[in-house]
């Protein structure tokens, strides 16, 4: 089952990225640098895993705030004011972030051998929290943007970035 919401999951992002491509006036160069950054990210995490998580998670943090800093500085000069690529994006890298974290594989303090005693529910229940949240926040942001946006590619984009989040939040939760 995991392969498969892994597979969904990479895919929807593969189309996003390309949506981001075609959107000539509202996306720059950051934005498609950013979005191919993390499904490079997504991608490793999911399958090979050359580099730890944690070295993801701290890298797409930290792209994800210097993007939304410099497009608050900087916005692209062609996109219209009512445009959310770049602060979607940006959430979108953060919220990839944390679920790469959270993905199965990665040791949690519930399997630590240092605690072997008295470990509450918590610990479990928390990435199913967590990764609850996430999705229901990409969705409602997706359907913000799908009310507001008019141009197919960022109707595409906003669409294949919910659809990847909340397969990326199934898998934390099976």
């Amino acid at each position: 089952m995991h392969a498969v919401l892994h597979v969904v999951a990479l895919l929807p992002a593969a189309v996003g990225v390309g949506a981001l491509v075609g959107m000539r006036r509202d996306a720059g160069r950051p934005e498609i640098l950013v979005a191919a950054l993390m499904l490079a990210g997504m991608a490793d995490v999911m399958t090979v895993s050359l580099l730890p998580p944690v070295l993801w998670f701290a890298v797409l943090v930290i792209v994800g705030i210097v993007l939304a800093a410099v497009r608050r500085a900087a916005p692209v000069p062609t996109a219209r004011p009512e445009a959310m690529v770049s602060t979607h994006l940006a959430l979108g890298v953060i919220t990839t972030a944390v679920l790469v974290l959270l993905m199965p594989g990665i040791p949690s303090p519930a399997a630590s051998p240092i605690i072997t005693s008295h470990v509450h529910g918590a610990v479990d229940t928390m990435p199913l929290l967590v990764s609850a949240g996430l999705a229901l926040g990409t969705v409602i942001l997706a359907v913000v943007a799908l009310r507001t946006e008019r141009a197919w590619p960022h109707r595409l984009h906003h669409a294949t970035m919910a659809v990847s989040t909340v397969a990326m939040c199934a898998i934390v939760a099976t």
